[in-house]
């Protein structure tokens, strides 16, 4: 058998209900040249029987147990060792793809050879309240890879199962790890922490169902705590912050939860900024908290951070430290 171009990596468990359609939309791609790793993560409802049973014979589907620890790093860490192309495509086993999908990222290799991840646009399927749909319009709006890789510390920049991934990038990063936070924005921040560059093709070619079991929803690895600690871990990677510090825009709840965990990695946190006449003089976690008057000449020389969560607050401080000469993805980060 011909070796392929892409291989799906597409973990389930229990997911009977919905692989039909998502099988159906591999099936389907217009892009024939895959082949799909479809791994049981212990399923107790006939999943795997029911993925033969769709292939209908089809050499191309391949139905693999997790032979890794339970979860989506497991059966990821699975496929990935299973997985005969240099190219990996991510899916979920209760998400359909466009029967362009594969063909129009497929494209893009050949288009944009420097790009190591490529995503698509997402609709979200069956959305459980407007913050999933907020976020999957602000994950649509980064349109290059510019706006991708700035965005790594404000929420996940690419969703997942529109992934496709040059698979030697993630294998140069170590692939999947078990994290404490979540494991694709994990691998998502060790990706352009190394230099690898994101794309996407910016047509809707997924559909993302939402649910209440979603571990977005159930899993406190991606609750808002575990999230301040992945981002203070990459923060504390980047170049130049360990001798230069930190200064946050934004001295109100998040600011201060990012600076714990800043200041328990052992950064120095030179100082914050805020509106509120309050904090502004006093000292917080040893900072002194300065107006905004002072921005851009206070602390000039530490990395920049902008923690301020009101609506409307993210593209106030990104226009004050782009006229005050900071450089976003260089001295200068929003990360909520």
């Amino acid at each position: 058998m011909m070796e392929p171009l892409i291989s799906i990596v597409m973990p389930f468990r229990d997911a009977a209900a919905t692989l039909p359609e998502a099988l159906a939309s591999v099936l389907g791609q217009t892009f024939g040249n895959w082949e799909l790793l479809a791994v049981d993560d212990d399923s107790r409802d006939g999943s795997a029987d029911c993925v033969r049973d769709l292939a209908g014979g089809d050499r191309r589907v391949r139905v693999l147990a997790n032979a890794f620890e339970p979860g989506v790093v497991g059966a990821s860490r699975t496929a990935g060792r299973e997985a005969r192309a240099g190219w990996l495509a991510r899916m979920d086993a209760d998400d359909i793809s466009h029967p362009e999908r594969l063909a129009r990222q497929w494209a893009m290799v050949g288009c944009r050879p420097e790009w190591d991840v490529i995503g698509c646009g997402v609709e979200i399927l069956s959305p459980l309240g407007e913050g999933m749909v907020r976020h999957v319009d602000w994950v649509n709006s980064l349109k290059d890879s510019r706006e991708i890789a700035n965005a790594r510390f404000i929420e996940n920049p690419l969703v997942h199962p529109s992934a496709l991934m040059r698979r030697a990038a993630v294998e140069s990063v170590g692939g999947y790890r078990e994290v404490p936070w979540a494991e694709d924005h994990d691998l998502w921040l060790r990706l352009l922490g190394a230099g690898a560059q994101f794309g996407k093709v910016p047509e809707v070619l997924l559909r993302w169902r939402d649910s209440p079991g979603r571990l977005t929803r159930s899993d406190p690895r991606y609750g808002e705590r575990l999230r301040h600690k992945m981002r203070a871990h990459y923060v504390a990677q980047l170049p130049g912050v360990a001798d230069r510090g930190v200064a946050l825009a934004g001295a109100g709840p998040i600011g201060k939860a990012l600076g714990r965990e800043l200041l328990a990695l052992g950064l120095r946190l030179c100082g914050f900024f805020d509106v509120h006449p309050r904090r502004i003089g006093e000292k917080i976690q040893g900072a002194e908290v300065a107006g905004l008057d002072q921005f851009g000449q206070r602390w000039r020389e530490a990395i920049l951070l902008s923690a301020v969560g009101v609506p409307g607050g993210r593209e106030e401080i990104r226009e004050m430290a782009e006229g005050a000469g900071y450089l976003e993805g260089a001295d200068f980060w929003c990360v909520c």
